[in-house]
């Protein structure tokens, strides 16, 4: 009989690791008591199934990378989401080439026949990248419980390596939301990645930055703040106040403007334009009419899960609307639920990460729920290679 693609390996629960990841930056794997770090169990995929994500992800980067020129082309951001002043920034960034630095297919994979599936590409603020670069690598090094002979996962080499081609000054500061421990942790992975190919790295909330006539965007101390990593959406900095500055600065951005095309969930309409049937997507469409059967809406703007709808199943559901999210188009994809894992507890649905730094797949980091809709809730949970 043919092995599974992947499978879920209860394991020994290690409740000590947790805790010796906290040397990593991974402060945040209980929050609110909440096991984020799965405990008892991985997951196991074929070298098969690993070799199919990374061909998938090659294919499907270049790929939106064709759709993207076509949205720019058209000039049409409506689907997007766009107000002006942002489209402006996006074709100026597009226009300019700016490198991307990192970017995160999600996956469906089939157990049986080892499919892949596109769900979305998570573009400019992906998540999970501390866990997947660094811990769940740890936790293969050292753990005695971890079966299989190897890990994907190169990421740490690759966006060290990745820096210098960036072309951006010596010093990088870093922002995120000072009240976030789990951005926060994740710019500072970054920020380590940075020092080791060879850059000045400094940490700076984001809403301390701020702005001064004859030098642009600056830090607390005045200093011109010349490339800055921020793990800040796009839309929300152009609908916040300042937003009004962003066409003014001279400030080079990590991920750039032109990533929110790569990011909204509109792209995905474009690419079941331009490639129809493709066996790696699912049917995508601003029309729920036009998507035959059950369908899942997406805000164009969404992320971590927020303001998901599913129709025509026989369990329709719904996830939160976060409060605050500027309003976007509903781009609706054919239902394509994640296949169920047994666990000791009932059903888990995992999603596969897989990683891109600059235009090539690095690893992979799998999320997995109780429901059929990924969220920022759910669980991590590391892997192996059989």
């Amino acid at each position: 009989m043919t092995a599974l693609a992947i499978a879920r390996r209860t394991l020994r629960r290690d409740d000590a690791f947790p805790r010796r990841a906290e040397a990593l930056g991974f402060t945040f794997h209980t929050p609110d008591g909440r096991e984020y770090w799965a405990r008892d169990a991985c997951y196991a995929v074929t070298p098969e199934a690993v070799t199919t994500m990374e061909a998938a992800a090659r294919e499907l980067n270049g790929m939106i990378a064709a759709a993207v020129d076509r949205v720019v082309a058209r000039g049409d951001y409506a689907a997007f989401g766009f107000t002006p002043r942002l489209a402006a920034l996006v074709e100026e960034s597009h226009r300019l080439e700016e490198p991307s630095l990192y970017g995160r297919f999600d996956f469906r994979l089939d157990p049986a026949d080892g499919s892949v599936k596109l769900y979305e590409f998570n573009a400019e603020t992906p998540a999970a990248l501390l866990e997947a670069a660094t811990v769940q690598l740890a936790w293969f090094e050292e753990s005695p419980d971890a079966p299989g002979s190897d890990q994907w996962n190169a990421i740490d080499d690759a966006l060290v390596a990745r820096w210098p081609r960036m072309g951006l000054p010596h010093l990088i500061h870093f922002a995120a939301e000072r009240d976030r421990e789990d951005e926060i942790a994740q710019v500072a992975y970054l920020m380590a990645t940075a020092r080791a190919a060879g850059h000045e790295a400094e940490f700076l909330p984001v809403d301390d930055i701020s702005w001064q006539a004859e030098t642009g965007f600056v830090t607390p101390d005045g200093a011109p703040l010349a490339a800055c990593f921020k793990l800040y959406p796009w839309d929300w900095l152009d609908a916040e106040e300042g937003g009004r500055l962003l066409p003014l600065g001279r400030t080079r951005w990590i991920e750039p403007a032109r990533r929110m095309l790569h990011a909204s969930k509109a792209i995905l309409v474009t690419l079941w334009e331009m490639f129809p049937r493709h066996p790696l997507l699912l049917p995508a469409s601003l029309d729920r009419a036009a998507i035959d059967g059950p369908a899942i809406g997406k805000p164009a703007l969404g992320l971590e899960g927020w303001g998901m709808t599913v129709e025509g199943t026989a369990r329709d559901e719904s996830t939160e609307v976060a409060e605050g999210l500027p309003p976007s188009p509903t781009i609706w994809q054919q239902w394509a639920p994640l296949p169920g894992h047994t666990t000791p507890k009932g059903l888990a649905y995992p999603v596969m990460g897989v990683w891109m730094v600059g235009d090539e797949p690095a690893g992979l980091g799998i999320r997995e729920g109780d429901d059929r809709v990924t969220t920022f809730e759910d669980r991590f949970v590391p892997h192996v290679i059989l």
